[in-house]
C-alpha cells in the first residue's frame, strides 16, 4: 500500500443525503437509555449515538472481554485466517457506506478513499502475520546446565484484554490499526470510539462480528466528550484490562499515561507532532521539495498528526524559497477546492487561529493565505515567515493548514533546531546526497525520517510512532503485534 496521499486533491465530495440513524454500542447488555447527537462540520445533526451515561456497565464488559480473550487465544491460526478473509470481504461489501461515513464528518473524497483502501491494505498485512510470525524462540542450551534434555522456550504471550482508543481524523485507518494489532497478537479488544466519528467505529466493529469474530472478542463503547475521561479512567482501572493504546492529542495522551501509570498498566501512545521538512542546499529540485512539503502541511486541512509544520531552508536559499513558496501556495489555494472545506469543529479551528494571530502580533509575517478570526470552523490555509522559537506557533502543534518557513545557518545546526522541539514524530530531508542525509537522519530525534519524501507517509509494513511528546511504542506490522505480547520464559527439565 502506498500510504502517501495523492499530491493533488480531487474534487470535494459529492452532495449526499444524510440519513439520521441510531449508532449502537456493541457489548452484552449495552444500555439504550442515553445518547448524544454529533454534528457535521456544517452543524447538521448526523445520528443518535447510544452512549454510556455512567461507568456501571464497565465491570461486566471487562469481565466478558477476559472470557473472550481466552477463547480467541485458543482459536487456531487456520480459523483466524478464514475470519480475516471474511473481514476483508465484509469491508469490500460496505465500501460505499464506509466512504459516506467519512464524507459526512468533513473528509474530502480523496481522504475518505485513502482511509478505505489503506484499511484494506492494513488488514491484508496483519493477516499475513498470523501464519508467518514465530510464536516464540528456543534459545541454545542453558549456560549453567549440562543437561542436553533441558529445554528453554521464550513464548510470545498476548497481554489479554486491550483498551483501544483512536482519533477521529483518519477514523477507519486509526480504528482498525488500534484493533488489529492487539487482535492479531491474540488479545481481545475494547474499543472506545471518538465522539466525532462514532458511526465509523460502529461500522468497523460490526463488520468484524459479522465476519465471524466471536462475541465479546471485540466490543465497542461510546460516550460524549464530557464523560470521556470518567469512562476511560474506569476502563483503565479495571483489573481485566491489561494494556491501553491511544492515538490522539498529546494532552489527552499524557492524562491517559498518568492514569495507566497509577495502575501499572502499559500503554502505547501515538500522539501529536511538530513535523519538520529540511531542505538542503544541494537539493535537485527546490520547487518540488517546497510543493511537496506544502502539500504535506495542508493535506486534510492540516488535520493529520504527520502534517508538516515547519519548513527549514538555509539562509542562502531563503529568499528564493520564500518567493517560490508564495507562488506555489497562492496557486494551490486557488486550484484545490478541498482547502475551502471546514475544520472538523469550531474549537479545532479556534486553536489554530489563535496561534497564527498571536504570531502575527509578535512579528511574524503572512507570506500567503489569509486569517479570518470569526468564531466558525472555517480556516483558510496560511504560510508564515519570520517566526521565532519563542512563538507558540513555532513550538505547538496547530492541527490546521499552517506552515512556517524557517531559516537555518548550516547543516551542523539544523538538527539542533529540530531537536529543540518537544515532539518527535516525523521529519523530511530533501537532498541530492542520500548518504549525507542518512548521517543527518541519525542526528534527529524522531520516530521517522523520510529522505526526499513528505512527512505524511505511513505504510502497513513499516513501524509508525514517535519519541518525546509524540508518544512511545509502535504500530504496524510485527512491531505493532509485539506491542501487545510479552515474552514468557518456559523451561522444561524432563
Amino acid at each position: 500500500m502506498n500510504c502517501v496521499l495523492p499530491l493533488r486533491a480531487s474534487a470535494v465530495a459529492r452532495a449526499h443525503l444524510r440519513r439520521v440513524s441510531t449508532v449502537p454500542m456493541i457489548f452484552e447488555g449495552a444500555p439504550t437509555d442515553h445518547h448524544f447527537i454529533p454534528t457535521s462540520p456544517a452543524g447538521e445533526p448526523l445520528h443518535k449515538v447510544l452512549a454510556l451515561k455512567d461507568t456501571r456497565p464497565v465491570a461486566e464488559l471487562c469481565e466478558r472481554a477476559t472470557k473472550a480473550f481466552r477463547l480467541w487465544k485458543a482459536t487456531s491460526v487456520k480459523e483466524k485466517l478464514g475470519i480475516y478473509d471474511n473481514i476483508l470481504r465484509q469491508f469490500e461489501a460496505q465500501k460505499n457506506e464506509l466512504i459516506d461515513a467519512h464524507v459526512e464528518i468533513g473528509n474530502p473524497m480523496y481522504m475518505a478513499e485513502f482511509n478505505y483502501y489503506g484499511t484494506l491494505d492494513n488488514i491484508r498485512h496483519y493477516r499475513s502475520i498470523l501464519d508467518t510470525r514465530p510464536a516464540g524462540t528456543m534459545p541454545v542450551r542453558n549456560v549453567n546446565s549440562g543437561d542436553a534434555d533441558e529445554i528453554s522456550m521464550v513464548v510470545n504471550e498476548p497481554f489479554g484484554p486491550v483498551l483501544s482508543i483512536a482519533a477521529w481524523n483518519a477514523p477507519l485507518i486509526l480504528a482498525t490499526r488500534a484493533i488489529f494489532a492487539p487482535l492479531t497478537a491474540g488479545c481481545s479488544v475494547i474499543v472506545k470510539s471518538s465522539d466525532l466519528s462514532a458511526r465509523i467505529s460502529y461500522l468497523t466493529v460490526q463488520a468484524l462480528l459479522d465476519a465471524g469474530v466471536p462475541k465479546d472478542v471485540v466490543t465497542l463503547v461510546h460516550c460524549e466528550s464530557a464523560k470521556s475521561k470518567e469512562v476511560v479512567d474506569a476502563l483503565i482501572a479495571n483489573r481485566n484490562v491489561k494494556k491501553v493504546n491511544f492515538t490522539g492529542s498529546t494532552r489527552v495522551g499524557s492524562e491517559i499515561a498518568a492514569v495507566a501509570g497509577k495502575h501499572l498498566k502499559p500503554v502505547l501512545l501515538e500522539l501529536g507532532g511538530k513535523n519538520c521538512s529540511i531542505i538542503l542546499d544541494d537539493v535537485d529540485d527546490l520547487e518540488n521539495a517546497l510543493r511537496t512539503s506544502l502539500w504535506a502541511s495542508w493535506a486534510h486541512k492540516g488535520q493529520i498528526c504527520m502534517c508538516t509544520d515547519l519548513i527549514f531552508v538555509s539562509e542562502k536559499n531563503y529568499s528564493q524559497a520564500a518567493q517560490m513558496l508564495q507562488k506555489i501556495a497562492t496557486q494551490t489555494i486557488a486550484n484545490d477546492e478541498s482547502l475551502a472545506m471546514s475544520q472538523r469543529t469550531a474549537a479545532h479551528a479556534e486553536t489554530g487561529k489563535k496561534l497564527v494571530s498571536e504570531a502575527l502580533q509578535q512579528g511574524a509575517k503572512l507570506l500567503a493565505g489569509s486569517l479570518d478570526l470569526s468564531a466558525t470552523n472555517q480556516f483558510a490555509p496560511v504560510v508564515l515567515t519570520d517566526v521565532r522559537p519563542e512563538m507558540k506557533v513555532y513550538t505547538t502543534e496547530t492541527f490546521a493548514p499552517v506552515v512556517c518557513l524557517v531559516k537555518y545557518k548550516d547543516v551542523a545546526t539544523v538538527a539542533d533546531q529540530v531537536n529543540a522541539l518537544d515532539y518527535g514524530l516525523k521529519c523530511s530531508i530533501w537532498t541530492s546526497q542520500g548518504l549525507a542525509a542518512y548521517k543527518l537522519a541519525g542526528q534527529i530525534d524522531c520516530g521517522s525520517v523520510h529522505v526526499n519524501r513528505p512527512t505524511v507517509l505511513d505504510e502497513p509494513h513499516l513501524p509508525h510512532g514517535g519519541t518525546n511528546k509524540s508518544g512511545f511504542g509502535r504500530f504496524n506490522s510485527h512491531w505493532g503485534v509485539s506491542e501487545f505480547q510479552y515474552p514468557k520464559l518456559v523451561t522444561v527439565k524432563p
